[in-house]
């Protein structure tokens, strides 16, 4: 264990908080993670991303080497054609933007199984934070069950709704972003690839906007897992597409509540659309649909004490394909490498957390605008303008 720093108290169970605790684990440093779910599998938390070069260097930095190679196992290409359709699937462009050469296909659900691995010892569920206070140079995490954890550092990695952020920074709120989507999975046949042979497809109808990924495992995650790691148990999962139907901010559906029927609002908002578009919206399994909320401002610095943020929690990302993830695994294996820094003695404590904070806010307050300026291309190609700007990327 790395002298000098005690336990890491981790706020969160998502993927930049496992990856934390394995970097941390990696470098010698004692941490414990706490969950507000009751358990690993209590909500959906997402279907495809794209991870590049950078989040897969996290991970092979963090992980122990055989579930870096479960991941790799697991995950799928990202190349080939980005092509622009119209509703009936008349081709457009073949040349959209889309994730870089080197970037994988991951399955959230898949990639956080594999980081929960080896790390379950570690891991406290039903644990929803609602304070925390430093004293004496430690620092103590208040639970809503009565219990308390106590530690040198705490990390909030809870999320947008993050109390480890309301904690540090009161005054930043959560607003509605103004967009809203709903999403679906639907099993990859040889009649839906045909709709998604490269790295992403757009299909822009005159009111509506359909993104569509696929999630091609290069094998199958439980086989995979059977192999390379039996110890973790992993469901069986078929490759599939993703796909996200953006609403019109001025449809009823966007001003109300999360619906329990999305699929009949998907089906309402593409109706005369292909029947390949129809057919794969009434294939899918449906996580619903909702609206998007964003920071009502740049994630400010705080003051630097015993506790930090990463992720989400410091720099909620409009839903961009991984754009969050990405970001929050670079955070994580950057923050491990400044408490080993300190841990070991090369510096101090506070210096260490000050240095990680400003590089957080700067690559997450860009991170933050890239995912703006990505979904008003996404809600703008289609326009005249558009699909020539499109083409030409």
């Amino acid at each position: 264990m790395t002298e000098g720093l005690g336990r890491v108290l981790v706020i969160g169970a998502g993927l930049g908080g496992l990856t934390l605790a394995h970097a941390l684990v990696h470098a010698g440093i004692d941490v414990r993670v706490y969950e507000a779910d009751e358990g690993a599998d209590e909500r959906l938390q997402g279907y495809r991303i794209g991870l590049g070069q950078r989040a897969m260097e996290a991970l092979r930095a963090s992980l122990p080497h055989r579930l870096y190679e479960l991941v790799e196992a697991t995950s799928g290409g990202l190349t080939g054609p980005g092509l622009l359709f119209d509703e009936q699937l008349n081709v457009l462009s073949h040349d959209l933007e889309g994730p870089p050469a080197d970037a994988r296909a991951i399955d959230r659900q898949v990639l956080r199984r594999i980081l929960l691995g080896a790390l379950e010892d570690r891991i406290a569920y039903g644990k929803r934070l609602t304070g925390c206070t430093e004293a004496d140079g430690t620092v103590t995490a208040r639970f809503a069950d009565g219990t308390e954890a106590t530690g040198q550092v705490i990390v909030g990695a809870d999320g947008g709704n993050s109390a480890v952020r309301r904690h540090l920074a009161p005054e930043v709120r959560l607003v509605d972003s103004d967009l809203c989507g709903a999403m679906g999975r639907t099993p990859l046949t040889d009649r839906f690839l045909r709709l998604v042979p490269g790295r992403g497809t757009m299909v822009k109808g005159p009111e509506v906007t359909l993104m569509l990924g696929r999630m091609q495992f290069d094998r199958e995650p439980s086989e995979a897992a059977a192999e390379l790691a039996p110890e973790l148990p992993m469901p069986h999962r078929e490759s599939y597409v993703r796909w996200v139907l953006m609403v019109p901010p001025e449809h009823p559906a966007a001003a109300g509540p999360r619906l329990e029927d999305a699929r009949k609002l998907v089906l309402e908002l593409i109706d005369g659309w292909h029947p390949d578009l129809l057919d794969l919206v009434r294939s899918a399994d449906m996580s619903g649909a909702g609206r998007s909320r964003i920071f009502d401002r740049p994630m400010p610095p705080w003051p630097v004490g015993r506790v930090t943020l990463l992720g989400d929690a410091a720099h909620l990302t409009l839903a961009t394909g991984g754009n969050g993830a990405n970001t929050a695994m670079q955070d994580a294996v950057r923050l491990a490498a400044r408490l080993s820094e300190a841990g070991r003695g090369e510096r101090d404590l506070t210096s260490a957390l000050e240095e990680y904070q400003a590089d957080l806010l700067e690559r997450g307050n860009a991170a933050v605008e890239y995912g703006k300026a990505k979904l008003k291309t996404f809600v703008s190609v289609g326009t005249t303008t558009g699909v020539a700007e499109a083409g030409s990327r």
